[in-house]
C-alpha cells in the first residue's frame, strides 16, 4: 500500500460528511495496521452557544473508530484487512469524547 488512494476507501453510498474509512495504524493500543471506520461529529454554531468549552465551529465533539474488514456502505471487502483466525480478536473500537474540558476515551 504505497499510494494515498490505497489508504482511503470512498464509495458513492458513504455520507459526504463526518465519515471516513482509512487504512493505518490501529487506534486501539496495538501495533497492527488495519482498516477503520471513523465517525466524527464537529461543532456547529448552535453547539458553541450551549457548550462553553468549544472555541470554534468545526472543533471535534467526539470521534468513534471501529476496526472493519469491509465497507458497511457498499459491502466491498477491504484488501489487506488484518487477517485473524479468531473473530474474538477483531472488531476493536474506541470512542473519544472531546466535548468537555477534559477529553475522555471510552
Amino acid at each position: 500500500m504505497d499510494s494515498l488512494s490505497n489508504l482511503i476507501h470512498c464509495c458513492d453510498e458513504m455520507p459526504s460528511d463526518g465519515v471516513s474509512i482509512c487504512w493505518g495504524p490501529a487506534r486501539f493500543g496495538s501495533e497492527d495496521l488495519g482498516w477503520c471506520l471513523v465517525i466524527e461529529r464537529v461543532a456547529t454554531e448552535d453547539d458553541l452557544q450551549v457548550n462553553q468549552y468549544l472555541e470554534e465551529v468545526g472543533d471535534t465533539l467526539w470521534t468513534t473508530a471501529v476496526e472493519i474488514k469491509c465497507c458497511p456502505y457498499c459491502g466491498v471487502g477491504l484488501t489487506d484487512a488484518r487477517s485473524v483466525m479468531s473473530s474474538e480478536d477483531f472488531g476493536y473500537f474506541i470512542h473519544i469524547d472531546s466535548s468537555g474540558w477534559l477529553g475522555r476515551r471510552c
